[in-house]
Formats: C-alpha cells, sequence, structure tokens
C-alpha cells in the first residue's frame, strides 16, 4: 500500500479516534521513551514523515515512521472497527540492528 493512500484513510481521524491495547501499548511506549500522545499525533501526520505501509491483515496495518536518518518507529494498528484506530503495538527499530546490514570488510 501507498502512503499516501493510508494518509487519505487517516485524515479523518482525530484524538479521540485513537484507541491502544491498554496494557500492552503502555509498557512499549516506557521501552522506546515514548508517550502515547507522540504516537497519535504521528498517526495523525503531525510527526515524522511516513515512509512504509505494509498491509499485513485485512484492515490491519504495520506503519513506518521516519525519526531519524537511523531510526525508524513501527506501528502496528488496525481499522477494524468503523471510524477507529487501534494501535496493537509500538517499536522503534534501529538500523545497526537490521538483519542484513552487516558491512563489508575490506582486506
Amino acid at each position: 500500500m501507498n502512503p499516501q493512500d493510508f494518509m487519505k484513510i487517516a485524515e479523518n481521524f482525530t484524538e479521540e479516534n485513537i484507541t491502544a491495547d491498554e496494557p500492552h501499548v503502555t509498557l512499549r511506549c516506557e521501552e522506546n521513551n515514548l508517550n502515547l500522545e507522540e504516537v497519535k499525533q504521528t498517526l495523525l501526520g503531525r510527526g515524522p514523515e511516513l515512509i512504509r505501509v505494509i498491509e499485513d491483515r485485512p484492515k490491519v496495518y504495520k506503519l513506518y515512521y521516519r525519526m531519524s536518518r537511523k531510526t525508524e518507529l513501527k506501528i502496528i494498528a488496525d481499522v477494524l472497527t468503523y471510524n477507529k484506530v487501534n494501535i496493537r503495538t509500538i517499536k522503534k527499530l534501529s538500523r545497526k540492528f537490521r538483519l542484513g546490514s552487516i558491512k563489508r570488510q575490506r582486506f
């Protein structure tokens, strides 16, 4: 899915329309030094740039936002309920921990 297509879906949402799987998402926010309000603002398009959207299952999306040059924020959200977005989990991804990112050594 194209990021612009998802932004068309999400442009009608407000903070009241965004819910979260509360104990799980709160713990993930603490692990990643974020708060839930920042994540909601990111989903509304007032935060980092949305770079990639993967539709995992029907109406369940993996959203990737560029936080910095080497860091991405992954949000898994669903739009299963009418006019609601439910945040399932979040994770901050660092480029240095990505698989396949081992640099070649010159001999």
